[in-house]
């Protein structure tokens, strides 16, 4: 995978949604180090920098559906109505396919009107509005995950609905993240064990961790091979846009106190 895509695809874990909160504050495009200061260090240290990377790929329990609903009238009164009468068809298809009353959201957008050109008799163009076109929202949230592809397919079998890919997530994502954290300070500590070893030294002590600007978002870009994998799997074109999974990233900056052997 080339390097502007691993880019792209480690920006779209982050912007993923609630994952990327574990994320307070992504690097600069220069990887600018972060301002917090750290202990000074004791006679003899030597300070390390590390970052580490934890990924989690969790099955969601909460699916959310977008369905656009459009009619049209030959005034905005008829068009309203008549697009009213096909949101309940969609929504009462919504429910006898599994979705809970209380799963569903309706929102009524603004009526809009398209225009014709016509010729007078005089032979000038004339514009006049040939219909109105009212359109309607309903939001769909399912926690019977297992039930997604039905109310997906009565949904798509209904003319005027025009029915968005559904939207994963967890309800909570604190076991996620707990993991993810995990994950990084292992990954961190791994590798500030092996340049420890590398220059003859050993760790003495963790001066820092953190969550803001300590990581260099193109260095893991290159050097991460097996995230981008994991990643490629969930966000890469040749993802199933239907597989329930949600990605819970962190990126952490930790800083070690080596000393000699």
């Amino acid at each position: 995978m080339s390097l502007s895509g691993r880019l792209a695809l480690l920006s779209a874990a982050l912007l993923a949604g609630p994952a990327a909160a574990g994320v307070p504050g992504m690097p600069g495009g220069n990887g600018a180090p972060s301002a917090v200061r750290t202990q000074p260090l004791a006679p003899g240290e030597v300070l390390l920098e590390t970052g580490g990377v934890g990924l989690v790929t969790s099955r969601a329990d909460l699916a959310t559906i977008v369905v656009l609903v459009s009619r049209s009238g030959g005034t905005p009164a008829a068009a309203r109505r008549a697009n009213a009468a096909e949101v309940r068809r969609v929504a009462a298809t919504a429910r006898r396919a599994g979705v809970p009353a209380d799963g569903i959201a309706i929102r009524q957008g603004e009526t809009q009107s398209s225009n014709s050109m016509t010729v007078d008799p005089a032979g000038s163009p004339e514009e006049s509005i040939s219909a109105y076109h009212a359109v309607a929202t309903l939001t769909i949230r399912l926690r019977d995950i297992d039930r997604v592809a039905a109310v997906r397919a009565a949904l798509e079998a209904m003319p005027a609905a025009n029915v968005a890919l559904p939207v994963y997530a967890l309800t909570d994502r604190v076991a996620a993240r707990r993991e993810a954290q995990a994950q990084a300070l292992a990954a961190s500590r791994t590798d500030a064990e092996a340049y420890a070893q590398i220059v003859g030294m050993r760790l003495a002590r963790m001066v820092r961790i953190t969550e803001r600007t300590g990581n260099d978002i193109y260095g893991i870009a290159i050097n991460h091979a097996e995230l981008f994998r994991r990643l490629e799997r969930v966000f890469g074109p040749g993802r199933d846009q239907t597989e329930p999974e949600v990605v819970t990233l962190v990126l952490v900056g930790v800083d070690y106190a080596l000393v000699p052997r």
